[in-house]
């Protein structure tokens, strides 16, 4: 009988390899401000003990997630079948692509500008008017 071996994934496990990145990157920025780097000498290495473990830890968990992530996605087929006969450049050019349009600038008259200016001017002296009687 074979065995069948069932790997719990978590959904975020792209996120998570891209944090423990981000881990290792901060860790890897302890290390270089560290004493060893600084006086050229694996001889403070006690002095860097905590960047040290963080970059060791981090390093293990990005692997660990990484494997996982490339497990998960190990039986997934491309989203786009097409490509299966065909290469690329015939799928780009026999297939249209949909591009997004900017409306036409609407030109406006002189007349309209001048009328939508005097409606604000009315419109800020009222206004202005009701503020100065509701004070007095």
């Amino acid at each position: 009988m074979a065995k069948t071996v069932e790997i719990k994934i978590p959904d975020d496990i792209e996120y998570r390899v891209i944090g423990n990145m981000f881990g290792l990157l901060v860790a890897s920025a302890g290390l270089l401000a560290g004493e060893m780097v600084r006086l050229r000498s694996f001889d403070y290495w006690l002095d860097d003990i905590v960047p040290l473990l963080l970059l060791i830890w981090m390093g293990f968990r990005m692997y660990r997630n990484f494997l996982s992530t490339m497990n998960a996605y190990q039986g997934v087929t491309p989203s786009v079948a097409v490509l299966r006969d065909r290469s690329i450049n015939e799928v780009l050019k026999s297939e249209p692509a949909v591009v997004a349009q900017i409306a036409a600038k609407t030109g406006y008259s002189a007349e309209q500008v001048v009328a939508e200016v005097a409606k604000r001017i009315e419109t800020q002296k009222a206004e202005a008017l009701k503020k100065n009687k509701s004070h007095t």
